[in-house]
């Protein structure tokens, strides 16, 4: 049975990991749950303190990186995840990406 997996950020200390069952519904997952090495772990982990970093609790809508160079990174960042759980996880999983659900938020 092949299984999803859905690299999404969320605030504040949430791994950012989702499987999705067979309905759409997300279960937040942790990295070690989903069966990644410690090393990509890390880097998943890296990648979303720096998310939590932008985050701005009073005002979710001002939460920004600090210009478009550093956004394009980070979310250059998460390409390069999703490519090595891809390669971690192996054919038995679907694994993307959504960034779209805080780049909605933070429009002005």
């Amino acid at each position: 049975m092949s299984q999803t997996l859905l690299i999404a950020p969320a605030w504040l200390g949430n791994s950012g990991l989702w499987t999705i069952d067979a309905k759409g519904r997300r279960k937040a997952i942790d990295a070690e749950d989903a069966g990644l090495s410690d090393d990509l772990a890390d880097r998943l982990e890296a990648w979303m303190d720096a998310f939590d970093a932008i985050y701005e609790e009073d005002d979710e809508a001002r939460s920004r990186f600090p210009d478009a160079v550093e956004q394009l990174a980070w979310e250059a960042e998460g390409a390069a995840i999703v490519e090595a759980i891809r390669g971690e996880l192996g054919a038995g999983w679907t694994v993307t990406a959504d960034l779209s659900g805080w780049q909605e938020m933070t429009k002005p």
